[in-house]
């Protein structure tokens, strides 16, 4: 084995010199499995090994998913090391498997082990958890698609793991369970590995500028919808996390290892990261046993003569990734960075690099990972003990004994925020009697979380906001208070809670939906209601007549008097061209799936004077929505990934998906919406004329972040009424080198959370009953003022930064201006937002505000002083 090496070792160094000298290589370089392996290591060889079930040997081409799986559970069958299960399934409904490893006789008692090791994680039974138990190590690969080693190393980790022997790992399994989730991101992976395969040549591709080194848009990072799953440990809005998540807290493992990739000229990274760049909520022996696990990571490497680096451009500061989550978490969270390889083998400012080079280094730090662990476990059962005993002790000394938070108007929304809590496995409660927050008093029907639990800083980490901060730099979000993202109104509790604990609330228990009445005028329900738009958009699709109140009102239903916020949708009987008894299974059917109460109304009379059901300026008509976004090219796959999938996954409504380069063969008038998202989303400048006329007869444009930018230069008038600033010229300051990276940092809004007044009086603020909303920040970009008194939907506070970091002159400039605006610009419209109004799945408030962009568009007008005489005289 060692003289295939030693070949292999010269054939790479003659390879080297031939690409050098400009020769071309006459087929791709494949690795066998021996490159792999560690030297002096006997394999039981009556293990299946890759090539065997795959065709082709590691690094040759990217192993397809399906190919990997069967691989992964014929390993599994083979060795009495290993157990599997699927723990979940993605958006495309490829499985998601995870694999327990340790020793047949551990395995025999797995159940036993993990009961007693989680008894360390809660302070009241800390103690009971025996220091004799093995470590417990969580190994997840492929949470990005495009970063193939970091999903391919876990093939030769399994191999190893179920072969490999002698007493080095008899002692590792006995000492260990070693838990792998492979791959977290398969629908990702297989557009990338369908990409690679493609493009695939007998001659290697070295030349960067190659097609197979640059997928094209969405590429294959993300999974179906476009989303970053490394962002999801935190906010969990889909499938793979939620399944991931639920088994890392089945198991709370004391090692979480996260492999990836980053820029191809990177040499290669792991944690323990930046010093300075670090979550308050981390204790600072957390990051003392980051640094001493790193020591087995760096002689694995030093043995190897790899190049890498370990305390540079990564920090632990966003608590949503898969190394910082587990921090906060009485884990040590470790990233490891391969520099990326698209391809089979790609030149960079450090010679060839391939892909096989990439997989054999997370190869070896997932070795020394198991290693570092098996050696540091006593060490690492006391730091998870001492994390949650210490619980009690941050309980004391915060004056915070709780948050209480509520939304009335909207029960879906109040269960999604407890089943998010309750997958961070954080407690609720039903709040009991009323309790003091500040000046402001909640009740009946609120919930409440209490700091003195185990999840103490997962709690903090939720409802916390932070402002100050040591380190301007940040890799994502420098805030994330989720209580304003979901929308709630919320507040810290400091008095007592004795008594106030009511029932756990998780968010399972849904309150039965009553019966639907057959409606003798009209059927009414809640605007505010979640799913209300997915229930409109049902009813309009199938050709029901519905519209929406304007002005608060007070109906007779077969109930009694029922009163509505603005918002409220009326489906009347009168000039249905729908059967009766069709919409009233609609109705059933909105009740039962949407969760909405539906009502009966009894007259069209409300007892709101100048109010009734069929008013002429107090109720709007809603019309179908047929909405275009715009992708591809330059667009931000992340934003057009939350339209994406707000439209067609939570709302159940068709979408139309139209890349830039074919706008030009679209014919708009099949669309009622176009949604232009951040990124280069703007249409080509000869098309632009083109969607002004579209506006101008009636279509509306709905424009965030550098979309807005793009439609306010374009196709509003107020952008070019902004004045500029006739400011002498600022004379350059002159600066150290060394102040660079926090200076440059200094002014950059990475991702924090801003609040706005909403006017909630405007049909675009239908839905939301409170005046604040938050939404994440994450450019400098200000919207203008439109000339329209009444179009400034929403604008950012006078203290507008809830939570994350901005600077002074930042907020200057963003306090008083708009976040969102809506302006009719004939009988169309456009309506912009500053920010990205769906970010991440999570900005519930902003999300609706969204919705209504697209189905409220036509229920505003446009100031009378921007009319003409004549058209005010109209109707007179």
């Amino acid at each position: 084995m060692r003289e295939g090496l030693l070949k292999r070792g010269m054939l790479k160094w003659a390879v080297g010199l031939m690409a050098g000298a400009g020769f071309v290589f006459t087929a791709a370089e494949a690795e066998p499995l021996d490159y792999f392996l560690v030297p002096g290591v006997d394999y039981n060889q009556a293990i299946v090994k890759p090539a065997e079930v795959f065709g082709h040997d590691i690094g040759d081409q990217p192993v397809r998913h399906d190919l990997m799986v069967s691989y992964m559970r014929e390993v599994v069958e083979q060795s009495p090391r290993m157990t599997v299960e699927t723990i979940g399934y993605t958006h495309e409904r490829r499985p998601i498997l995870f694999i327990t490893v340790s020793s047949a006789e551990n395995l025999a008692r797995i159940d036993e082990i993990r009961e007693n090791h989680v008894k360390r994680s809660n302070p009241d039974t800390a103690e009971e958890a025996s220091d004799d138990l093995p470590v417990i190590t969580w190994l997840n690969y492929g949470v990005h698609g495009a970063e193939s080693s970091g999903m391919d190393a876990a093939i030769p980790t399994l191999y190893h793991l179920a072969s490999a022997q002698g007493a080095e790992i008899e002692d590792t399994l006995k000492n260990s369970v070693i838990l792998i989730t492979a791959v977290f991101n398969p629908d990702g992976h297989a557009r990338r590995a369908a990409w690679v395969t493609q493009y695939g040549s007998e001659v290697r591709a070295l030349d960067p500028a190659h097609e197979v080194h640059n997928q094209v848009w969405p590429g294959g990072r993300t999974n179906h919808y476009w989303f970053d799953l490394n962002r999801q440990w935190l906010l969990q809005t889909q499938p793979e996390s939620q399944a991931w998540l639920s088994q890392w807290h089945k198991w709370k493992p004391e090692v979480s290892g996260d492999f990836h990739e980053m820029g191809g000229n990177s040499t290669y990274y792991f944690h323990p990261g930046v010093p300075t760049r670090k979550h308050p909520l981390i204790p600072a022996k957390g990051r003392e046993l980051l640094v001493e696990i790193a020591d087995y990571h760096r002689a694995a490497l030093d043995k190897a003569g790899t190049l890498y680096f370990s305390e540079e451009g990564f920090d632990n500061y966003y608590v949503g990734k898969g190394s910082t989550y587990p921090q906060i978490n009485g884990s040590l969270g470790i990233l490891y960075e391969a520099g990326a390889q698209m391809g089979i083998a790609r030149e960079s400012d450090q010679g060839i690099k391939t892909y096989a080079d990439n997989v054999l280094k997370h190869f070896r730090t997932s070795l020394s990972t198991i290693k570092g662990a098996v050696d540091m476990r006593t060490k690492l059962h006391a730091y998870q003990r001492d994390f949650y005993r210490r619980v009690a002790g941050l309980v004391k000394d915060d004056k915070v004994t709780g948050y209480v938070f509520s939304a009335p108007e909207d029960p879906t929304r109040e269960n999604m925020f407890l089943q998010f809590l309750a997958r961070h496995q954080v407690v609720a409660h039903k709040l009991e009697g009323d309790v003091k927050a500040g000046e402001r008093t909640f009740g009946k029907g609120a919930y409440i979380v209490p700091m003195n639990q185990p999840q103490y800083r997962m709690a903090k980490a939720v409802f916390g906001r932070i402002t100050e901060f040591p380190d301007k730099v940040f890799y994502d979000v420098s805030g994330w208070t989720l209580p304003a993202a979901y929308g709630l109104d919320y507040a810290s509790v400091t008095s007592g809670l004795r008594g106030k604990l009511g029932a756990v609330a998780d968010g399972s228990a849904v309150a039965a939906m009553k019966a639907v009445d057959r409606a003798p005028y009209a059927y009414v329900f809640r605007w505010s209601d979640y799913y209300a738009p997915r229930a409109v958009g049902r009813l309009l699709e199938a050709g029901v007549m519905a519209r929406i109140t304007k002005e608060p009102t007070n109906v007779q239903t077969t109930r009694g008097v029922v009163s509505f916020d603005r918002g409220a949708v009326i489906v009347a009987n009168d000039l249905q061209t729908v059967r009766g008894a069709n919409i009233y299974a609609m109705m059933q059917q909105i009740a039962e799936e949407d969760g909405i109460e539906v009502h009966a109304a009894t007259s069209g009379h409300t007892l709101n004077a100048g109010a009734d059901l069929g008013g002429r300026n107090s109720v709007a008509d809603l019309k179908p929505v047929k909405p275009l976004l715009v992708v591809g090219g330059r667009v931000s796959s992340y934003d057009a990934g939350e339209v994406w999938h707000v439209l067609d996954h939570r709302m159940q409504m068709p979408v139309t998906l139209v890349r830039q380069d074919r706008l030009s063969r679209i014919d708009l008038n099949r669309y009622t919406h176009v949604i232009l998202v951040g990124g280069r989303s703007g249409f080509p400048k000869e098309q632009v004329g083109n969607l002004k006329a579209w506006v101008k007869a009636g279509g509306t444009v709905v424009a965030s972040r550098q979309g807005a930018e793009w439609a306010a230069k374009n196709l509003t008038a107020a952008e070019k009424d902004r004045k500029k600033d006739d400011k002498p010229e600022k004379k350059v300051e002159r600066l150290s080198y060394a102040q660079k990276g926090q200076k440059d940092a200094e002014d950059v809004i990475g991702g924090a959370v801003f609040e706005s007044d909403l006017d909630i009086t405007h049909p675009l603020g239908f839905g939301l009953v409170r005046r604040k909303v938050a939404t994440n920040k994450n450019s400098t970009f200000t919207l203008p003022v439109p000339k329209d008194p009444y179009a400034q939907v929403a604008v950012y506070t006078d203290s507008p930064l809830v939570s994350g970091y901005s600077s002074d002159r930042r907020l200057g400039e963003i306090k008083g201006s708009p976040m969102m605006t809506a302006e009719r610009v004939g009988d169309g419209a456009v309506i912009l937002f500053a920010d990205d109004p769906n970010f991440r799945a999570t900005y519930l408030g902003s999300e609706r505000l969204f919705l209504n962009a697209l189905f409220l568009s036509k229920a505003f007008d446009k100031s009378y002083a921007d009319n003409e005489a004549e058209e005010q005289a109209t109707e007179e």
